[in-house]
């Protein structure tokens, strides 16, 4: 009876790997968390608590006609279907639906 080990291929595969990007910092320079009403165009920044603009899309200092579900403590959870999440960039409101687009700087 043959070893099956002595069948096998005694070389490997090369291991191959991608660069991983821990830091999108410089990717998103310029880009602001904001929200827009879809069907007028207005475009909000995302702010915090206190009014400071935010890093990330909070709810906070939204239109109150755009909230569709608020919590007890009267914080905004559900924005209305037509608000959309995305970027501002000087050039204008990039949707994170279109995000992987991202217009180039010329």
């Amino acid at each position: 009876m043959q070893n099956n080990s002595t069948n096998q291929c005694d070389h490997a595969l090369p291991a191959t790997t991608a660069p991983v990007v821990n830091d999108l910092r410089p990717v998103m320079t310029g880009l602001s968390p904001a929200f827009r009403e879809s069907t007028t165009g207005e475009v909000h920044l995302s702010r915090e608590r206190d009014g400071k603009l935010s890093e990330d899309h909070s709810f906070f200092h939204l239109p109150l006609h755009w909230i569709s579900k608020t919590a007890k403590n009267g914080e905004a959870m559900v924005l209305i279907p037509t608000i959309e999440a995305g970027y501002w960039r000087s050039t204008g409101f990039i949707a994170i639906t279109k995000i992987i687009r991202l217009p180039l700087d010329s």
